[in-house]
């Protein structure tokens, strides 16, 4: 087992750092793990945000164009004296009362529309009420095959249609034959009142920048965004099938992040998708490569704290605490001849300062012994000197035990003196 200042002073305190650092990088692993996630679901809210402006900018911008189409095809009408309900003619095999304008009727008859449109371009068209039935009688929107729609009805589970029914105008986005236009309807009404038609202008919905804005909007690795109604995928980037996105947007297993804002006013819901595994992957990847780096600098600061703090007391102390505290104990037991070995050069380290106490030690207990024999020595002359004295008390003995006196009280001064460099 390590033994010493460093293994059970210094190496319990690195660790213990080791040990904070550690666990704060892991803990932040975790904030950094959940940061990845949120920013990752705020990157799909600003792409869906995005998507949603495109609609609503195109919106705006073609509703003015709509009104202006609007005005002219009601200023030709009433140019031309107004409309009145006509004869019954036969379309797409179904009876409908014709509208007559100028005198002529308006079934199968084009002038009208493709006026509006050849100035303003988009679609125009006059639809025939009969009953609670809107039928188009003069159009310029076409159908997949590529003929006038003329004959078709108007949507009857539409916006639009709840509004005109009531007789009120309506003006926004509508499916017409399976494409979304922007729109414009408003009552058509004989001179003397009555609800015969309506008139109708839009422009279908063209939107290039949509198609950017979804190439865009990858999420992820496999994730995206697309937009849907509510009986197919309408749009969609490239790199996926509308199989593919209506699988993800099923999600029967529960392996996707499904969300769906609604697009009111066009009948339409933005959809994002992506998988659950790749969002947590992504945290996972984040998160342990903070820890990873959390732990490499924990350890490196540690091993410096292991080094400095060694470094920085050993050298203050000039030597183990234990050495040290071996060295004391046998001085203070009386052995000053313990060799005190001092490691590095600092003359104020403990180690030094211990080995100078040891040599001033030495140095006073050679002195006491010296004038410990001295006065021993002179204690004996003194004796020698008075015993001379006693017997024969002539004037030389006298000055002899005089000068033997005057001695021990010199060898006694000394001593005296070697004890007063101690503070007791």
């Amino acid at each position: 087992m390590f033994r010493g200042f460093k293994f059970e002073v210094v190496l319990p305190i690195a660790a213990i750092a080791l040990l904070f650092i550690s666990i704060g990088a892991i803990g932040f692993s975790f904030w950094a793990m959940q940061h990845e996630e949120a920013q990752i679901k705020q990157q799909v809210a600003d792409d869906v945000t995005s998507v949603r402006g495109v609609f609503e900018t195109t919106a705006t911008l073609m509703d003015e164009r709509v009104r202006m189409s609007m005005a002219l095809l009601k200023e030709q009408i009433n140019a031309r004296g107004g409309a009145e309900k006509g004869g019954s003619v036969t379309l797409a095999g179904k009876p409908i009362a014709d509208i007559i304008v100028a005198g002529r009727g308006q079934a199968g008859n084009f002038e009208l529309v493709d006026y509006v449109t050849r100035l303003n371009k988009g679609t125009a068209t006059i639809f025939s009420k009969d009953g609670e039935r809107f039928v188009r009688i003069a159009t310029n929107v076409l159908k997949d095959d590529g003929s006038r729609a003329v004959g078709t009805e108007l949507n009857n589970t539409t916006k639009a249609y709840a509004a005109l029914i009531r007789g009120q105008p309506f003006y926004g986005v509508v499916d017409i034959l399976g494409n979304p236009y922007i729109t414009g309807y408003e009552p058509l009404n004989a001179k003397n009142g009555e609800f015969i038609g309506i008139n109708y202008v839009g422009y279908k919905a063209e939107l290039p920048v949509l198609s950017q804005a979804l190439e865009q909007s990858r999420v992820l690795k496999s994730g995206f965004l697309a937009v849907v109604d509510s009986k197919t995928v309408r749009y969609l980037p490239s790199w996926i099938t509308k199989d593919e996105v209506q699988e993800h947007i099923d999600n029967k297993d529960g392996s996707w992040v499904i969300d769906r804002v609604p697009l009111e006013e066009w009948g339409l819901t933005i959809i994002s998708a992506y998988p659950v595994a790749e969002l947590h992957s992504l945290g996972r990847k984040v998160g342990y490569g903070v820890a990873l780096a959390g732990l490499v600098i924990g350890a490196a600061i540690s091993i410096a704290l292991f080094f400095l703090l060694d470094w920085k007391v050993l050298q203050l102390l000039g030597g183990e605490p234990r050495v040290a505290a071996d060295y004391m104990k046998k001085i203070a037991a009386g052995d000053l001849a313990v060799e005190i070995v001092v490691a590095g050069k600092r003359p104020d380290s403990l180690m030094a300062s211990l080995k100078l106490m040891q040599m001033k030690l030495k140095n006073l207990i050679l002195a006491v012994s010296g004038a410990a024999t001295e006065v021993s020595e002179q204690s004996r002359k003194f004796e020698t000197t008075s015993t001379a004295f006693q017997r024969s008390r002539d004037e030389a003995s006298a000055q002899e035990l005089v000068r033997q006196t005057k001695g021990v009280s010199k060898t006694l001064a000394l001593l005296e003196k070697s004890i007063a460099r101690f503070k007791l």
